[in-house]
Order: C-alpha cells, then sequence, then structure tokens
C-alpha cells in the first residue's frame, strides 16, 4: 500500500499509519543533543553545543555587626578630624576577588585591637563599592565619608550620618558608587568633613563596629 512508502527523514509509519520524530530525524537537525546541552542555530541547521558555565560574583564582605570598643581600633582614644581613616570591625570577612587583599591594622598591643579593616586593594577592573558606618556625637552634628584612594582622591559619593545633616540634603548614610580602577589601586573609607562634635574614640563604644560595612562586587 502506498502508505507504507512514506518517510519523515528516517522515521516511517507503525502498522496504525503515525509516524514517530525524533531531533535526528528532522534535516535540519545535526545530532543529538545529551543532557545539559541545547540546540543552537548556527545559519543552516541546529546543532547541539554546551550550555555556559554560569559566572560566579567576585565580591568582598566587611561588617558581621560584631561588637568590639572603637578605641581599640588603629583611631585609638582621640578626637575626630575631618579626614580621619574610618576603620570597619569583622573577625572573619569575606574576599572572593582574585589578586585583591584586605589590609587588617593592629594598632595597640590588646587582643580587642585585632580584626580592624583600615584599606582594600583592589586589582584593576569595574567595581560596585559601597560602605557605611555609625558614629556617637555628643551634640548635633554630621560626619560624611567617602572611599578614597591612597592619594586621597574621592572615588565614590558621600554616605552622612548624624542629626545635622541639612548641608546634605537627602543624602543617605552610604558611600556608594561604580569605580573603573586602570590598574591596581588602595582604597580606604575615610571622612570628608565634619560637623558640630563627634565623640572621641573612647566615647564611641560599640557603635561603629555593629553599623559598619564595606561591600564590594567586581563587574569586569
Amino acid at each position: 500500500m502506498s502508505h507504507n512508502k512514506i518517510k519523515v527523514g528516517s522515521a516511517t509509519p507503525d502498522f496504525n499509519g503515525d509516524v514517530t520524530l525524533n531531533l535526528d530525524n528532522l534535516s535540519d537537525v545535526s545530532g543529538t543533543p545529551s543532557t545539559d546541552q541545547y540546540l543552537q542555530y548556527d545559519g543552516s541547521g541546529w546543532t547541539p553545543v554546551n550550555a555556559a558555565a554560569g559566572s560566579t560574583v567576585e565580591f568582598i564582605f566587611i561588617g558581621h555587626g560584631e561588637s568590639q570598643d572603637y578605641q581599640y581600633s588603629p583611631h585609638g582614644t582621640g578626637a575626630f578630624t575631618s579626614t580621619s581613616d574610618l576603620y570597619i570591625y569583622d573577625s572573619n570577612h569575606t574576599n572572593t576577588i582574585t589578586n585583591a587583599t584586605v589590609t587588617i591594622t593592629s594598632g595597640q598591643a590588646d587582643p580587642r585591637s585585632d580584626n580592624w579593616i583600615s584599606s582594600i586593594t583592589l586589582p584593576a577592573g569595574n567595581y560596585i563599592v559601597s560602605g557605611q558606618t555609625l558614629l556617637e556625637f555628643s551634640s548635633s552634628g554630621y560626619a560624611a565619608y567617602a572611599f578614597h584612594d591612597s592619594s586621597n582622591n574621592v572615588l565614590t559619593q558621600v554616605g552622612v550620618v548624624g542629626t545635622d545633616r541639612s548641608l546634605y540634603g537627602g543624602t543617605g548614610s552610604l558611600a556608594y558608587s561604580i569605580i573603573e580602577l586602570t590598574s591596581q589601586t588602595t582604597i580606604k573609607l575615610k571622612l570628608r568633613a565634619k560637623g558640630g562634635t563627634i565623640d572621641t574614640g573612647t566615647n564611641q563604644g560599640n557603635t561603629p563596629s555593629e553599623h559598619g560595612l564595606i561591600i564590594i562586587e567586581k563587574l569586569s
């Protein structure tokens, strides 16, 4: 009978006249995909290819909200200036960025002075950088801070904390930006300006360690 001569690719009808097709029965598909492969059109037909491996975000995370008295940071017990370095406490920070280093500075011969992060050195590349702190004030005032490089160039927008933030309008507490580094660069969080009276290192207590935070994501 004529229906027995019908073929679709290499598939022929069964006794009911039904045809079961596989991908390799199609004339414009070459090869049979295996697990986790997909078909890609190459301009003339479809071929199995391996799925691209998922990319992993490289990042640095500093600041798990641990309690440690700020007077034991490298800042010590003294007053803050408008350009003081700011230190973030973390006894177990995370760094997965290839060739990046996190510098831990111990300013005193006391175990409580361990685990204070002073700076981060990043290889050339593009990054999302964000950081914040919280400081105690003995009167109304503000503290504005940002990330700087080792030449004291400002790299990010300013974050502001304090009770008197009128000079900075709606600025939030996060110092944040995308930065593009053409060479290895060391960055640190430090004050940009201050007003009123920021308490001394002695009177900061655990506030900076419990609220300090730095997150860096590598884009490329």
